[in-house]
């Protein structure tokens, strides 16, 4: 029941007045009612326009925020490329500094092979010369053994055919005339002692041993008596005694002949003279 129809049931005094009284106080009460129902429905609205703007602005607040995430996703994304685009100019200039420095170096070692091919022809060259010298050379060596065979052979032959023509006498008592080897002129030696002996006249005649020997104190050559040195120069080897008792022998064979005056007493000097080897 209506809180108007309460009000007006609620009077049971008698009378007019309280009838009017009471008929006065519905009507302020159907009155405050429907005010208070059209404000109750605006209040209604109101609370409904509220949740719809709630909701629009939840929305809103929803589109924002999703706005503003992609908006930093964006701007990560952007980030990154600038970073990628960064490094792919560095790239690039990296990539165009070594392709420069390796053209350079193609430049510089293009000169140097320029500069390297006469050499490398200057030296194949000279090593061809070298060969070649080095094939003549051992030609010119070869030639050189065989002479030096030869000399060595002849050296032997004319050593022995000296020593046969012309005997060496070996004492080790010198006569009295050996200090003046002058004295005697016609090749005839003194008396010798019993240790005198001929050295055989063959190939197998070793001069340089019986020279060397520290018995020996002299020798006569072709009847001439010659002292044997008392000093032996240093360097002085066995081959180059041996040439000087052929020099010896030469200069027996020079003083046979007559038109040649030559004293075997001055070829003492070739044992120790080297320029006579």
């Amino acid at each position: 029941m209506s809180p108007a129809v309460r009000v007006g049931a609620a009077p049971s005094a008698p009378g007019r007045g309280a009838r009017v009284a009471a008929a006065a106080a519905a009507e302020e009460a159907v009155v405050a009612w429907r005010e208070l129902r059209g404000r109750a429905a605006a209040l209604a609205a109101a609370a409904e326009e509220r949740s719809a703007l709630a909701r629009r602005i939840e929305a809103a607040l929803e589109v924002r925020r999703e706005a503003l995430r992609q908006a930093e996703a964006l701007g990560d994304l952007r980030r990154r490329l600038d970073l990628q685009r960064a490094r792919e100019e560095e790239a690039v200039v990296g990539r165009r500094r070594a392709a420069e420095a390796v053209e350079r170096g193609k430049e510089r070692v293009q000169e140097q092979i320029e500069r390297v091919l006469p050499l490398s022809r200057a030296l194949t060259a000279a090593y061809q010369r070298v060969q070649a010298a080095k094939q003549a050379l051992s030609g010119d060596k070869a030639r050189l053994e065989d002479l030096q065979r030869l000399l060595r052979t002849r050296q032997q032959c004319m050593v022995g055919q000296v020593a046969a023509l012309y005997p060496v006498r070996v004492f080790h008592d010198l006569p009295r005339h050996a200090e003046n080897p002058l004295a005697d002129t016609n090749g005839e030696c003194g008396a010798l002692s019993e240790e005198n002996r001929t050295l055989p006249g063959a190939y197998g005649t070793h001069v340089p041993s019986v020279i060397k020997s520290p018995q020996v104190r002299g020798l006569t050559l072709f009847g001439w008596q010659i002292l044997k040195p008392k000093r032996k120069q240093k360097n002085y080897s066995d081959k180059e005694l041996q040439r000087s008792a052929t020099v010896l022998g030469y200069a027996a064979h020079s003083c046979s002949l007559p038109r040649i005056s030559m004293f075997p007493s001055d070829t003492l000097y070739a044992l120790e003279d080297p320029d006579l080897m």
